[in-house]
């Protein structure tokens, strides 16, 4: 019988796109879900290293994800649930990890 134990995912979610201010490298982006955080972790085509560990981690224990890209650059959005709450997360060029205005109705 599996344990609950928080070290482990039990959801994920994940956006990938071309960043054409970056060489026109793919990004991809997977979030994932202990059942109590959401936490990042990242890969980029065209650096070395691998899989690194992005800077998101908000509460939730249900996460979904989108992206998109425009003139600006490449934009997330994140949807953690938590406590009955979605909260949106936003990412957009020259800025970091804002909260959203998503209400959950």
């Amino acid at each position: 019988m599996a344990q609950d134990n928080p070290a482990f995912p039990i959801g994920t979610a994940s956006v990938s796109y071309f960043d054409p201010n970056n060489s026109n490298s793919l990004n991809i982006h997977v979030f994932s879900t202990d059942g109590y955080s959401v936490t990042e972790r990242y890969a980029v085509s065209n650096q070395s290293g691998g899989w690194m560990t992005g800077q998101f981690n908000q509460p939730g224990s249900a996460v979904s994800a989108t992206s998109w890209v425009d003139g600006a650059g490449a934009h997330i959005r994140v949807y953690c649930t938590f406590e009955d709450t979605t909260t949106e997360w936003c990412f957009d060029p020259g800025t970091g990890w804002a909260k959203g205005i998503y209400t959950t109705s």
